[in-house]
């Protein structure tokens, strides 16, 4: 009987050595409130720094204005080489186009030939781009006179080309060479 009682005092304090690490400290002891108040402090600080530097909102808003900006940097080259190759603008004299609304005739908006700036402009675009979101606020616009034209985009979140691009209206980014047919 003393036998047994030795060995499972010896089995016990084994699992005792076992459980023990390098440092002397039990593995039965857990964290103290301090160690665990840090690493929730420290997974609170790591996750607001990663939502403030990756909103997708924002990027999102910011990639849809970029696409505008560089459409309307596409259509104003092709309105260019047409009144340079047909000495004259495409479309409409002094009629306002949106790319939201289909001209009568047009088949679809982004028709090269004759779709919201009712003109045929193959030899000058694949497709004639509209707005990422092309809606009643976000949209573009094309007119022109006889001496003149300007293209319009409403941006969502970039405010520098606006107010440095000319214009007359510093909430829209304009572009052409007479930035006065449209008002604000």
């Amino acid at each position: 009987m003393e036998l047994r009682t030795r060995s499972k005092n010896s089995s016990r304090a084994n699992f005792y050595r076992f459980m023990t690490n390098y440092s002397g400290k039990s593995a039965q002891q857990g964290f103290t409130i301090i160690e665990l108040v840090a690493a929730c402090t420290i997974i609170i600080i790591v996750t607001f720094l990663g939502i403030i530097n990756f909103n997708p909102t924002e990027k999102s808003k910011k990639a849809r204005d970029e696409k505008r900006i560089s459409d309307i940097q596409t259509i104003d080259r092709a309105v260019t080489e047409f009144m340079l190759n047909n000495k004259r603008y495409p479309d409409t004299e002094n009629v306002l186009r949106n790319s939201s609304v289909l001209p009568i005739g047009s088949v679809a908006l982004n028709n090269v030939n004759k779709g919201w700036i009712f003109e045929n402009l193959t030899a000058y675009l694949p497709t004639l781009p509209t707005d990422p979101i092309n809606d009643a606020t976000y949209y573009y616009s094309y007119i022109h006179n006889v001496s003149g034209y300007e293209l319009n985009a409403q941006l969502e979140i970039i405010t520098d080309e606006p107010t440095n691009d000319g214009g007359n209206d510093t909430a829209v980014y304009e572009v052409g060479n007479n930035l006065t047919l449209i008002s604000p």
